[in-house]
């Protein structure tokens, strides 16, 4: 199956959002060739949740089989959830969104959840968790002047972190049913 994602600014989100969905894949014994959208380069929840952009982006990317949107709840603060399940809708079939509490950077401090000096769901309600734990974490590691700031080498964690993953950040598991449905419909 050929699935794009869809991120509000594929400049860092790449390197968590890219692992993750090919790893919920994987969890569901399917093969997937997973591309993360950089043209047009999205800036915002605003441009990745526009229901034009959204719509010309599956118009203009038909070998595409899915679009699997990925955005941040940011505590609801910019009517995310709703702004996304609309989107959903109107795409039927062919998109589908996976809401990150509160930003995808939680997903990759899941991973390292043992290294982080304050309580996991301090982190997972805190409204900006990028920037209270998610960069100082990197930094404290030495990545942050790696590949997308570090997020690329503190998702290598992912392997040996997927079940505790599902465990701790719930919307991952419903994201992975909404794939499950969608690959029920669609048999290969």
């Amino acid at each position: 199956m050929k699935v794009l994602i869809v991120v509000e600014d594929p400049t860092l989100d790449q390197y968590i959002a890219k692992p993750i969905i090919e790893h919920l894949f994987s969890d569901l014994g399917r093969k997937a060739r997973v591309d993360v959208l950089t043209d047009p380069h999205l800036r915002g929840i605003d441009e990745a949740l526009d229901s034009k952009i959204l719509g010309d982006i599956v118009a203009d990317n038909p070998m595409e089989e899915l679009f699997i949107l990925l955005v941040d709840r940011d505590c609801n603060r910019f009517k995310s959830e709703q702004r996304a399940a609309d989107r959903e809708k109107e795409l039927s079939g062919k998109l589908i969104f996976g809401l990150a509490v509160q930003e995808l950077e939680v997903w990759m401090l899941a991973l390292h959840r043992a290294e982080v000096e304050t309580g996991f769901s301090e982190v997972r309600e805190h409204c900006d968790p990028k920037e209270a734990f998610a960069e100082p974490f990197l930094q404290k590691k030495g990545w942050s002047t790696e590949l997308g700031r570090g997020r690329k080498r503190a998702m290598r964690a992912i392997g040996s972190q997927w079940n505790g993953l599902l465990t701790v950040c719930p919307e991952l598991k419903d994201l992975r049913d909404k794939i499950k449905s969608v690959l029920a419909a669609n048999p290969a």
